[in-house]
């Protein structure tokens, strides 16, 4: 499947009328931050909190939300059939989930110069002789395993924290055919960093794989002739056709034939994005910055549990220094699957991290 990087309507807020249907398209990281083991053992079941067993069916009772978890640093906010969770800390960082879906529309965060840049790039489409508006960018996790979009869907389990230091919002689903499969995403808002955690589980009997996963984002860039890519000197490459990165549960031990273009190394530790680009880094390092010279910006992209990165640019091709303007990067698991044995959690993440505060 190509990747969708036409943009036909670019807006920084989604002015939906409660009748629109809402559609989105799943996107395809030294950090401050330090996890360790992406695998464990379950040892034992955990019993649901009251905020998973209370939470609300679709629609969103928008009301119900505002009463249960206000104070923790999250707002709430109505559109069409869905909503937005608001997350604000005291210093100015902010970030924009879209229930349901798990799509982060919009991190926010404060800069060198006093003032707030959003760094990642989110469109709104009118789909062709229809009336579904198709949400694109951001930041979400690539699936598609048995459940169809419009059944299977994130529901939050929980918000804790603050707006001082941190919020984190807590969201699940559950693959309806595979019933042994569970999936959690763990959505954190630090002072200085955004962080994605996704947790698959294996409650099963057979070993599982995980193919097409990824935490790829959308970041804006003034222009990619100004963006350039800083740390992946030495690291190996295969270039690949464009394309939308989906996920799918294999049971068993079924192996499929897997096809990769043109391999190589990168030899630029300073690697520009000026020309157009499709391709999965198989072995980088786990922190890299993405330096955009036209907004005098940096992000830090890092990753644990994921084994390679993909990075896409539309090269020069898209007029500069406007809303059009931006880079596909993330952890993924494209080329090779990510095994889990029965009564095991895998655990990958994405973190952008801002040091221009």
């Amino acid at each position: 499947m190509a990747l969708l990087h036409s943009v036909n309507v670019s807006r920084s807020t989604f002015p939906l009328s409660r009748s629109s249907k809402i559609v989105l398209s799943s996107s395809f990281a030294s950090l401050p931050l330090q996890f360790h083991r992406n695998f464990k053992r379950l040892e034992s079941s955990v019993p649901p909190s009251a905020s998973a067993a209370a939470s609300p069916a679709f629609p969103i009772d928008v009301e119900y939300l505002r009463q249960e978890f206000s104070g923790h640093g999250a707002t709430f906010e109505d559109i069409g059939e869905t909503c937005i969770a608001k997350l604000k800390l005291d210093n100015g960082s902010s970030a924009n989930v879209m229930l349901t879906r798990g799509m982060i529309t919009s991190y926010k965060v404060r800069v060198w110069h006093g003032g707030k840049v959003e760094l990642l790039h989110t469109w709104v489409e009118q789909e062709e002789e229809e009336e579904d508006v198709v949400i694109r960018g951001g930041v979400s996790t690539a699936f598609n395993s048995s459940d169809s979009d419009d059944i299977n869907e994130w529901r939050l389990h929980g918000i804790s924290g603050d707006s001082k230091d941190c919020v984190q919002m807590e969201l699940r689903r559950s693959d309806k055919k595979i019933k042994e499969i569970e999936l959690k995403q763990i959505i954190s808002l630090r002072e200085e960093t955004l962080s994605i955690e996704l947790f698959v589980t294996n409650k099963g009997i057979s070993p599982i794989r995980l193919e097409g996963c990824s935490l790829v984002s959308y970041l804006t860039v003034s222009t990619p002739e100004a963006t350039y890519a800083v740390g992946l000197e030495g690291s190996d490459f295969v270039e690949t056709t464009p394309f939308l990165p989906r996920f799918r549960v294999v049971q068993g031990e079924d192996e499929e034939e897997k096809t990769t273009g043109f391999g190589g190394e990168e030899e630029s530790n300073y690697k520009q994005l000026n020309e157009e680009m499709s391709r999965i880094y198989t072995f980088a390092p786990k922190s890299f910055t993405v330096i955009d010279r036209g907004r005098r910006n940096s992000v830090i992209v890092g990753r644990e549990g994921f084994e390679e990165v993909y990075m896409y640019s539309p090269g020069s091709r898209l007029e500069s220094y406007t809303k059009s303007a931006y880079v596909c990067i993330g952890p993924s698991s494209l080329l090779n699957p990510i095994s889990l044995e029965p009564a095991c959690v895998w655990r990958g993440v994405l973190h952008l991290h801002n040091p221009n505060s």
